[in-house]
This record gives structure tokens, sequence and C-alpha cells, in this order.
């Protein structure tokens, strides 16, 4: 991982979790930014508290993700894989001795509801883009909330339930149980 000289500090978060300690460096604009990314990563990565310094820790991939949320360093366009461990063939990583899936580590750092269920739109599983994750609101959801709100604005436009479902390409039968909850 490259910094740019003088346009960012480095900082060390050490986070705290039932006496284990996990550490990495976090690049940042100013303190105030730095303390903000650090009670983001903390709440994301389920610690306890949190320690800042200035310094350095060995770069890791954990790093390099928060890094590139923290400066939004992710584009529409392109892919932006994991190259680290996965499991169940999604992207994962290990933290006080527990596996967290990286999309629900970005969730969280996000402040996105935990009831939100993310699946990528690009097919890629690997791809960690917040740019192409598509928010459903179950794990077997076939619409998005963008779906939800066109089924809506659909209906008060007095389109047909067959003409909704072949727009969102769903069966009727869905459409129909949508309208129902909403």
């Amino acid at each position: 991982m490259v910094y740019e000289e003088g346009s960012s500090d480095l900082y060390k978060l050490t986070l705290t979790q039932n006496n284990k300690k996990v550490s990495l460096t976090i690049q940042a604009n100013d303190s105030n930014h730095a303390q903000a990314q650090a009670a983001d990563i903390c709440r994301s990565l389920q610690g306890t508290g949190f320690e800042l310094t200035y310094g350095r820790n060995k770069n890791s991939l954990l790093s390099r993700l928060f890094k590139n949320l923290a400066f939004n360093n992710y584009t529409h366009s392109c892919c932006a894989l994991w190259e680290g461990k996965e499991t169940n063939k999604s992207p994962c990583v290990y933290v006080f001795g527990k596996r967290l899936y990286v999309k629900n580590v970005i969730l969280k750092y996000l402040d996105i509801p935990n009831d939100s269920v993310v699946r990528p739109i690009c097919k890629n599983k690997n791809c960690i883009n917040p740019y192409h994750f598509a928010y459903l609101d179950g794990k077997n959801s076939k619409l998005t909330g963008g779906d939800l709100k066109l089924l809506e604005a659909y209906k008060k436009q007095g389109a047909s339930i067959s003409q909704i479902a072949k727009v969102l390409n769903v069966h009727r039968a869905t459409i129909y149980r949508k309208l129902k909850k909403l």
C-alpha cells in the first residue's frame, strides 16, 4: 500500500475485546477524521474499545479496506476483489478469533441497518465494492430497495400486477406479496 506523503497522517489503531487485541494502520486527514474512523472500525469489527496513536503498524487487508472506505476509493465501473480468505465463497476476515464476513463489516462501517442482506449486482461474489451492492430486505428477497420504490411508483400510476412483474423481472406472486406488506 502506498501512502501519499503530506496529504494525510498514519495512525495505529488498537482494538480490544475481552482481553484480545487487534492492531491496524489507518490513514486520516486529521485527528478528528482518525477518531471518527476508529469509532466506525471498532463498531464494524465488534470491538469493545480502542486506542489510537500516531504511527504505523503492519499493513493488512483490513487496513486497505478501511482506507478505501474512508477515502471513497471505489468507482461504479470497477469491481474491487477481496484478496483475503473466503468461506462459503464469500470474503471473510478473522478478528478476535471470530469469522466476520467482509460485506457485513462494510455494512456496519457505513451504518447500513443490520437487517439488510447484500448481494453483488456485478454477480462477482468476491467483489467488495459498496457501489456494486444490492441491498435486499431478506435472504431470499428478489427485489432491492430501489425495486420496491419502483413497485410503489408503478402501482400509484395504475400499472397492472403483470406489467409490474414483467418490468421488475419477477413472478406476479412476488408483486402481490410485496404489495400486501406495503
